[in-house]
């Protein structure tokens, strides 16, 4: 059973039609300014070379070792070093698969949604557990031969067992990036003000930048355009309002969208589908 492609696109194509897992290693550096939203969750395991992940509403320093869990609500955009080979590992997995290797004892998506007390994306292993994950991940690029997919299925529940005890047992603190602190302004202004009209005149004075300050700036530490993570930000809230169960077309009034037909168009554009298909399907 293949289960390791050569593409970002691919993984994620093969994990949500088949209700499954999928994943790629790169060290290929990519300039693509796009936030990524897709219907996965998503483990990240920087091996080297990464500089800022933005994630949702927020904004991660990286270091060698670091791991990251992304839900399908969350956009996200990584920045590498120019200087570094930039190296990593990216597991997509169906939220659908998930559920269904978890227990009644046992809930292995834990790991990737908020819960009270907080919620931080991101872990740094120790050198003896990043190895554990690094000759797991491996494996599922192996042809096991006869009863492949069950080994390379318990290798999955094995690393989100593992991954969950990380992220239970961890007390990493200011995992945030504070490499600039106006771009962590300009991005909490967006977050809180996502539902209302936004400009890039209103964004960069709560942050107390001119446009073109903030513009460079945000491209720097975040990789993409103001523009580009507003969108982000209302279609990822916009998922999650549809799969609560709210209407289309309160939803598109509610995440800043004032033209419903603009709404259609983006929410297809970056989902792979209507706002009413994908309603269905989280129903």
């Amino acid at each position: 059973m293949k289960c390791m492609f050569e593409s970002c696109s691919l993984a994620i194509a093969h994990a949500g039609e088949n209700k499954s897992f999928a994943g790629y290693y790169s060290e290929a550096s990519n300039p693509d300014p796009d936030i990524h939203i897709h219907n996965c969750c998503e483990i990240f395991f920087c091996l080297s070379g990464g500089k800022n992940f933005l994630i949702g509403g927020q904004l991660y320093d990286v270091s060698d070792n670091d791991i990251f869990v992304i839900n399908q609500y969350e956009g996200h955009k990584i920045t590498y070093l120019d200087d570094h080979k930039f190296s990593r590992y990216v597991l997509q997995i169906s939220p659908e698969f998930i559920y269904g290797v978890s227990s009644d004892h046992t809930d292995l998506s834990k790991c990737f949604y908020p819960h009270e007390g907080g919620f931080d994306h991101r872990r740094q292993l120790d050198e003896k557990t990043a190895e554990k994950f690094r000759q797991k991940i491996a494996m599922l690029g192996e042809d096991f031969g006869y009863g492949d997919d069950i080994l390379k299925k318990q290798i999955m529940i094995e690393l989100l067992v593992e991954l969950n005890r990380v992220f239970m047992t961890s007390d990493d603190e200011a995992t945030i990036s504070s490499s600039n602190a106006a771009v962590r302004m300009a991005i909490d202004y967006i977050n809180a003000n996502y539902s209302q009209p936004l400009t890039l005149d209103k964004v960069a004075k709560s942050a107390y930048l001119s446009v073109n300050q903030l513009c460079r700036l945000f491209s720097k530490y975040c990789g993409t355009t103001v523009a580009k993570y507003i969108m982000s930000k209302r279609i990822s809230e916009a998922k999650k309002m549809l799969a609560s169960g709210k209407s289309v077309t309160e939803t598109a009034m509610l995440c800043g969208f004032g033209d419903y037909s603009v709404f259609m168009r983006v929410f297809k554009k970056n989902v792979g589908m209507t706002p009413g298909k994908y309603k269905s399907l989280s129903e």
